[in-house]
């Protein structure tokens, strides 16, 4: 929906939020005028006199505005948006991302990207969930209600975005640092409400909230510059499946629901009062004189842990406890999958385990953290408003409920083989029987492609290519992994697994550009290179792009460097153009004892040992 939406339009609107999101700062630090509309009588004053706070009833002053509108408004506004719109409307409009990318606007931008085998490439996603972490004590902490110290807690989240925009590439602060994106992940994935679908989009789209320009022609174009393979901004889906197995997923959503219960049910334990956030929670305006203070209140009672240690070791708890629920859960899931024989694939008991995961979230974040701030609402309008938020998580909590993986790759290879079809010289008239081939469903098009009249092995492979060439150019799959990927496809052409890789050095022969412009040419070169030395030759080597530096390349052995003359003899294709040959007898090839890896791999085969995100039994 929101990736149709002209990049110039959302462009003024990134400006607009951006100077919004400015002026709300300001207003932390100078607001002679918000602080009125807390007075008593107006439209944001609360319903009593006083409120309680670990037994004493304190008195409701008038305050400024602005950290309420952030926290309050903004924040929950935000996250409604995520589940309804996905992942592509916040992409594209979030100011802190958008001043990421000052630097890019200005020229200034540094052409380094971070290389996905460091140690923060495989751990982004823990260092995000830390810093969220870290965030959510430091609210509870210092910058909820204490205007100043929020206002410098944004200033300096704005000044890292653009240092790390100003040093890297692409939308490096996104995938790698935000502590937004975890919150953005559970929220958005596999697919918002009323997102797109980008693995049906027509050839050389321009996907989601994939990065891009408009040319002096007022045409928008692709400006993605690879900084990730499997990016969310090119396909949101695609990436979720492809990463749901991993261990930090599992402790992103179960640990989740525990953080958002452990925040909000911190504000009880801490005065005593479980309804501090429908008017008192912003009048502590002075939140560093507190940290030492009595940290809970129960029962009547101040228990004499500082609140500097209570806080944390209430989020670790809280976090903690859902975390471990969930890995039980998972494993009854499991057992009971298999006791059924496997209705479900594992990645489909994975997604809905995760899927309830958000819809508890929401639903705890609304009731708990949004609803009790709604008193100055008519009453009327806060139920509306409760109701709106159950009726949107629960279709989204449908719609999430029955993909997999398997659909998710059978709708993506019958879009792609729907097209091919198409270009085929075949009258497909008769054997339609008057149907036209939009209207058949995945399995009609593979038994079409099967027993259609004339439609030889040349078609077959004439098909194979085109898929692979749209794959590649939509960025849905990377060259390393299309063996794996259209597996399927292949068995229903009757494609076997050498003629795919006769098509794929066919394409990089003609079509050098899809396996270059891209950051999978990383993957392909040493696919290539491990296939045509000894691994030994190759163990502390990491092929970079010769207009990028890669963080954490390891320097180059002499024999590596001579191989990869042999690769980038074209300073324009800048991948051999003729991959080496497969050793006559592989079998009889000795392994070398001080190689780490003397695995033979095929140009562009995935070596690794990443779990498919196909439907598995």
């Amino acid at each position: 929906m929101f990736a149709r939406i002209p990049e110039k339009f959302i462009h003024l609107t990134r400006w607009s939020l951006t100077l919004g999101w400015l002026l709300l700062i300001a207003s932390l630090f100078v607001d002679p005028f918000s602080a009125q509309l807390t007075a008593p009588g107006q439209v944001f004053a609360a319903s009593q006199d006083c409120f309680q706070f670990q037994g004493e009833c304190r008195p409701l002053d008038p305050y400024p505005m602005g950290a309420r509108i952030f926290w309050g408004m903004v924040l929950p506004l935000a996250v409604l948006m995520l589940l309804i719109f996905g992942h592509e409307a916040w992409r594209r409009i979030c100011p802190l991302s958008f001043m990421a990318q000052l630097a890019r606007g200005l020229g200034w931008q540094r052409k380094r990207t971070i290389s996905e085998t460091s140690w923060l490439g495989r751990n982004a996603l823990y260092l995000q969930m830390g810093l969220l972490f870290i965030g959510l004590n430091l609210r509870l902490l210092l910058v909820n209600s204490d205007r100043w110290l929020l206002g410098i807690f944004l200033i300096f989240t704005i000044v890292s975005a653009i240092t790390i925009g100003f040093l890297y590439d692409g939308k490096t602060w996104c995938n790698y640092f935000c502590p937004m994106a975890p919150v953005q992940m559970i929220y958005s994935e596999p697919s918002g409400l009323l997102g797109s679908a980008a693995h049906t989009a027509p050839p050389k789209t321009i996907t989601q909230s994939m990065c891009r320009t408009v040319d002096q022609n007022g045409q928008e174009k692709s400006a993605c510059v690879a900084c990730k393979t499997g990016c969310i901004d090119i396909d949101a889906e695609a990436a979720y499946w492809d990463t749901i197995r991993q261990a930090d997923r599992k402790l992103l959503y179960y640990g989740y629901v525990g953080l958002v219960i452990g925040f909000y049910l911190y504000f009880g334990l801490y005065s005593g009062n479980w309804r501090l956030l429908s008017a008192g929670v912003w009048n502590e305006t002075d939140q560093l004189a507190t940290l030492m203070q009595p940290g809970f209140f129960i029962a009547g009672r101040a228990i004499p842990i500082p609140k500097l240690l209570a806080v944390p070791l209430t989020l670790t708890l809280s976090t903690g406890m859902t975390y471990m629920i969930g890995l039980w859960v998972e494993l009854k899931a499991r057992r009971t999958n298999k006791r059924l024989g496997y209705p479900l694939s594992l990645d489909q008991v994975q997604s809905r385990l995760f899927a309830i995961s958000t819809f508890m979230a929401f639903n705890l974040l609304f009731f708990l953290g949004v609803r009790p701030t709604l008193g100055y609402l008519p009453l009327f309008c806060q139920q509306l408003l409760s109701w709106i938020a159950i009726v949107v998580s629960s279709l989204w909590l449908a719609k999430t409920w029955y993909r997999s993986a398997q659909k998710y790759n059978r709708e993506r290879d019958a879009n792609l083989l729907k097209r091919q079809l198409h270009k085929l010289n075949i009258d497909l008239y008769q054997a339609l029987e008057g149907r036209s081939l939009d209207d058949l469903n995945p399995d009609e098009l593979y038994a079409l492609a099967k027993v259609l009249p004339g439609f030889t092995q040349a078609n077959r492979l004439q098909v194979y290519r085109g898929i692979l060439r749209e794959a590649f150019e939509q960025k849905s799959v990377i060259p390393a992994k299309s063996l794996k990927a259209f597996q399927p496809m292949r068995q229903n052409l009757g494609i076997d697994e050498e003629s795919h890789w006769a098509v794929l050095q066919t394409l990089q022969l003609e079509e050098p550009h899809l396996f270059t412009q891209q950051r999978w040419q990383t993957q392909a070169m040493e696919a290539t290179l491990y296939r045509s030395a000894d691994a030994q030759n190759l163990s502390n080597y990491s092929p970079t792009d010769a207009n990028r530096t890669e963080i954490g390349t390891k320097a180059k052995t002499a024999e590596a460097q001579n191989l990869e003359a042999t690769v980038y003899r074209s300073a324009d294709v800048k991948i051999s153009r003729q991959p080496a040959a497969e050793p006559k007898n592989p079998a009889n090839r000795q392994p070398n004892p001080n190689s780490e890896n003397t695995t033979v791999v095929k140009p562009f085969e995935d070596s690794s040992n990443e779990a498919t995100t196909g439907e598995e039994q």
